[in-house]
């Protein structure tokens, strides 16, 4: 019967509540990509989650600035946005782990282990990341003065391995 196919689970990431974290899509690297080129029109990402599982796929994407891209943050959802603020030669990236007040909670616990995770090996090239729950976490000129003032890319500790 139906109950054969398992096929859609097969890497094994049951358990913690939804599934562990994929990033498999080459949708997303694109995307990122994209972001982090700055020839190119994608200015933003917003990344999530299909359904109940862990795997990330791409909720929309768009070449304005951060106000734009706010409105894509849904405050019922968990997502990750990645802004390519600084539109130069030497762009600057800004990373904003989206933790809506709506969100479920099984949803918000996965959003703490997989937001660094996102950071390290999703998105990589981080200037400044902002863990917002509200819009107004988010005001541009604040978010710009932030990044202004972030030399260089900028790698946790936890990061340097």
């Amino acid at each position: 019967g139906a109950r054969n196919h398992t096929h859609s689970v097969s890497e094994a990431n049951v358990g913690s509540c939804g599934g562990e974290l994929d990033y498999s899509s080459d949708v997303v690297s694109r995307a990122i990509e994209d972001v982090r080129t700055p020839s190119s029109q994608t200015r933003w990402v917003v990344l999530g989650y299909e359904g109940n599982s862990g795997k990330l796929k791409v909720v929309e994407t768009g070449d304005g600035d951060l106000e734009e891209m706010v409105e894509e943050l849904n405050p019922g959802k968990v997502l990750y946005a990645y802004w390519r603020a600084v539109n130069t030669a030497a762009p600057k990236f800004l990373y904003v782990s989206w933790v809506g007040e709506g969100a479920p909670a099984t949803i918000k616990a996965k959003a703490n282990s997989h937001s660094p995770l996102i950071a390290r090996q999703v998105v990589k090239h981080i200037h400044v990341t902002i863990n917002a729950r509200h819009e107004d976490d988010l005001d541009e000129q604040a978010v710009l003065k932030k990044i202004q003032t972030a030399s260089g890319a900028n790698y946790d500790a936890a990061s340097v391995k």
